[in-house]
C-alpha cells in the first residue's frame, strides 16, 4: 500500500522547477525520503561525468542536519565570498500535523467511522503536502550547487555526495548557537556601518539599491500569497462543513434525503479540488516567492562580503599613508595594501558574474512557475465546472 511518503516522491518532482544552467555533467535528484520521529533522510541518487569525483555513480542517505553542515561549509570558504552560497533548505517540521492526526486517533470513539475517515484522509493530505516541500526545497539546494560551476567542485560537496556512511554531523550545542547569535550581531553592526560607504561602481551602486528593494518588496509578496492560499484552504474547509450539514439533513428529513445525500456528495467532491487548488498555490507561488526572499538575502550577503573588502582596501591605503609619513613599516603595508586590492577586485569581478546570473535565473523561474500556476488554474476550473455540470444533472434526476 501506497504510503503519504511515497506519494508525495511520486510528485514532488512537479515542485522542484527552479531554473539554473545544468551542463549535465552532474546530475542529483532525491530518489526516497523517510519521516522518522524527529528528522527525515533522503536517499540522495547523483550521476556524474566530472573526473573530480571518484565515482560515476552514487547513492547516499542524509539527514537535514547534513545539509545545513554543508551549507555552513560552503558559507565559511574564503574562496566562495564572491559568489550567491544558495539558502539552506528550511528545516523539516511536522511536529504539528503528527499532534493533530494523534488527537484525531485519541478521539476516534467520538465520532461516526464516516466522519473519523473523513478527519483523517484530511490531515493526511496535509502532511503529504508538507512532505513533498520539505523533500523538493532539499533537492532544489542540491541542483543549484550542482548547477554552479565552482560549488560543485567543492571537496566538502562530494564528501556529501560520495561518502556512503554517516557524516557524524550533529546540532550545534547551545554554546555554538550563542556564538552563531553574537556573529549574526556583529555582522548586523558592520553592515549598518558599511551602509554609507561611498562605492565609486555604479553597476554596484544600482544592484545594491535594487536587492534592498526586491528584498522589501517579496516579504510582502510572500505574505499575501500566504493569506492567499490560507484563504483557499479555508474555502476548503467551508465545502468540508456543507457537506456534513447536509448528509445530517439527510438522515433527518426522509423528504429530502436523497437530495441532500447527492448535495452532500458534490460538496465533498468541491472540497477535494478546493483543497488542491489551495496546495498548488502554496507550492507553486508562496513556496516560490519564500526561496527568493531567502536567496535575495544570500545575494545582499555577496554585497555585504565585497562592501567588506572594500573597506579593508580603505583602511589598508590609510595605513599606508601614515607608514610613509613615518618612514616606517612601508613594504608591510605596500604588501597588505596589494593583497586588499587583489582581494576587492577579485570578489567584484567573481559578484557580477554571480548578479547578473541570479537576474536571469530568477526572471526565467518566475516566468515558468506563473505559467505552471496558469495551466494548473485553468485544469482546476475546468474540473470545478465538469464537477457543478454533473452534479446539477444528478439532481435534476432525483
Amino acid at each position: 500500500m501506497m504510503t503519504a511518503e511515497d506519494e508525495a516522491l511520486r510528485e514532488h518532482a512537479s515542485t522542484v522547477s527552479l531554473t539554473d544552467e545544468n551542463d549535465g555533467r552532474l546530475t542529483v535528484n532525491i530518489s526516497d525520503a523517510v519521516s522518522e520521529l524527529e528528522t527525515v533522510k533522503f536517499t540522495i541518487q547523483t550521476k556524474t561525468a566530472l573526473m573530480s569525483f571518484s565515482q560515476r555513480q552514487m547513492s547516499v542517505i542524509r539527514c537535514h542536519e547534513e545539509f545545513i553542515w554543508l551549507h555552513d561549509m560552503l558559507s565559511e570558504n574564503p574562496e566562495y565570498a564572491g559568489y550567491i552560497i544558495p539558502p539552506a533548505p528550511p528545516k523539516p517540521d511536522f511536529e504539528i500535523a503528527r499532534d493533530k492526526l494523534t488527537r484525531v486517533t485519541a478521539a476516534e470513539n467520538t465520532m461516526t467511522e464516516e466522519e473519523y475517515k473523513k478527519l483523517r484522509k484530511e490531515l493526511e493530505s496535509d502532511y503529504l503536502a508538507l512532505f513533498k516541500k520539505t523533500v523538493a526545497m532539499h533537492e532544489i539546494y542540491l541542483l543549484r550547487i550542482a548547477a554552479h560551476t565552482k560549488l560543485r567542485e567543492d571537496s566538502n560537496f562530494r564528501v556529501f555526495l560520495e561518502y556512503s556512511k554517516d557524516l557524524k554531523v550533529r546540532s550545534k550545542n547551545k554554546k555554538e548557537l550563542i556564538g552563531g547569535f553574537f556573529k549574526s550581531m556583529t555582522k548586523n553592526v558592520d553592515e549598518a556601518l558599511l551602509s554609507g560607504q561611498k562605492d565609486k561602481d555604479e553597476f554596484f551602486i544600482e544592484k545594491k539599491q535594487f536587492l534592498e528593494d526586491y528584498h522589501s518588496r517579496i516579504v510582502q509578496t510572500t505574505k499575501k500569497s500566504e493569506a492567499l492560499s490560507a484563504a483557499t484552504n479555508s474555502l476548503s474547509v467551508d465545502y468540508m462543513q456543507v457537506a456534513g450539514c447536509l448528509a445530517l439533513l439527510s438522515t433527518r428529513d426522509p423528504s429530502v434525503q436523497r437530495f441532500m445525500a447527492q448535495g452532500a456528495i458534490s460538496f465533498e467532491t468541491f472540497q477535494k479540488l478546493q483543497k488542491r487548488i489551495s496546495t498548488d498555490e502554496d507550492l507553486k507561488l508562496t513556496d516560490l516567492f519564500r526561496y527568493y526572499q531567502r536567496e535575495t538575502q544570500a545575494a545582499k550577503a555577496l554585497l555585504y562580503r565585497r562592501g567588506r573588502t572594500l573597506a579593508d582596501k580603505e583602511i589598508a591605503e590609510g595605513k599606508l599613508e601614515q607608514a610613509q609619513k613615518k618612514f616606517k613599516d612601508i613594504p608591510t603595508a605596500e604588501a597588505y595594501l596589494e593583497d586588499c586590492k587583489i582581494r576587492f577586485e577579485s570578489i567584484s569581478e567573481m559578484a557580477k558574474t554571480e548578479l547578473e546570473t541570479f537576474k536571469q535565473r530568477r526572471i526565467e523561474t518566475y516566468r515558468k512557475h506563473l505559467v505552471d500556476m496558469s495551466e494548473l488554474q485553468i485544469r482546476h476550473s475546468q474540473s470545478i465546472i465538469t464537477e457543478l455540470e454533473k452534479s446539477l444533472e444528478l439532481l435534476k434526476d432525483l
